[in-house]
C-alpha cells in the first residue's frame, strides 16, 4: 500500500493519492484544489483511479471532484449524511476558492462499515460525526493506517460549531478513534500525519451536556 501527499493552498489541505503498487489501482482521498497536481502524476504512475473518497462534504475537500472525476472516471463516494452538500457547495462561494466549485454527486453512497477495495488494499470506512453529521475516516487496518478528514488532525479536531457540526458527536468519534491500535498512523485533512499513541490527549476529553 502506498501513500503519496499532495498539500493544496490556500487552506494547506491535504490530498492522498492511496495505490497498490501490484496492481496501479488507486484512491484519491479528497480532491481539495489538486488537480492540477494530481492528475500529472497519477498519468506518471499509471494509476487506475477506482474512486475518490471524500472525508465530508465541505467545499476546500471537494472543490476538484468533478474536474478528477471527469478525467480519470473515478466514482465519488461520500457518507450518507453528507451527499447533499456537493450540490450545496457550489451554490455557496467561499473566499478561498476563486472560480466556482462544479456540483458533484455520489455514485457510491459510503455509510458505516461500507469497504472500498483498491487491488489487495481494503479501506473501511468509520463514520465519525461531530465536524459535519458525515464526516467519516478511512481505515486500513493491515497497513495501520487512518485517514481522518478534519475529525482527527494532531494535536486537534476540526471545528463544531458549522452547520451538522456537534461537540458531543465529536466527542464520541475521537474517543473511538483512540480505542484503534497505539501504532496507527493518522493522515489528516491538515497539517502532518501523527499516531494515535500520539494523541494522548483525547483521553482526557471531557464533554458535559448542557442542562
Amino acid at each position: 500500500m502506498d501513500v503519496e501527499t499532495f498539500v493544496v493552498p490556500p487552506l494547506e489541505n491535504n490530498v492522498y493519492l492511496v495505490y497498490d503498487a501490484a496492481t496501479r489501482h488507486g484512491v484519491l482521498i479528497d480532491t481539495a484544489l489538486a488537480g492540477t497536481k494530481v492528475l500529472p502524476r497519477i498519468r506518471e504512475l499509471g494509476i487506475t483511479l477506482t474512486h475518490i473518497l471524500n472525508t465530508h462534504g465541505h467545499a476546500d475537500h471537494v472543490a476538484d471532484n468533478v474536474s478528477i472525476a471527469k478525467e480519470t472516471g473515478a466514482k465519488v463516494g461520500i457518507h450518507e449524511a453528507d451527499a447533499y452538500r456537493l450540490e450545496k457547495v457550489a451554490k455557496e462561494p467561499r473566499w478561498y476558492i476563486s472560480k466556482p466549485i462544479a456540483p458533484s454527486k455520489a455514485d457510491v453512497v459510503l455509510k458505516e462499515g461500507t469497504v472500498v477495495e483498491v487491488g489487495s488494499i481494503a479501506l473501511r470506512v468509520l463514520h465519525t460525526p461531530g465536524h459535519t453529521e458525515g464526516s467519516v475516516c478511512f481505515y486500513a487496518p493491515e497497513a495501520g493506517y487512518l485517514f481522518t478528514g478534519d475529525t482527527l488532525m494532531r494535536g486537534t479536531f476540526g471545528f463544531t460549531n458549522g452547520p451538522g457540526g456537534s461537540p458531543a458527536m465529536i466527542f464520541q468519534s475521537l474517543r473511538r478513534l483512540y480505542e484503534l491500535p497505539p501504532e496507527t498512523k493518522v493522515f489528516p485533512g491538515h497539517g502532518r500525519p501523527t499516531r494515535v499513541a500520539d494523541e494522548a490527549w483525547i483521553a482526557n476529553l471531557r464533554y458535559a451536556a448542557p442542562h
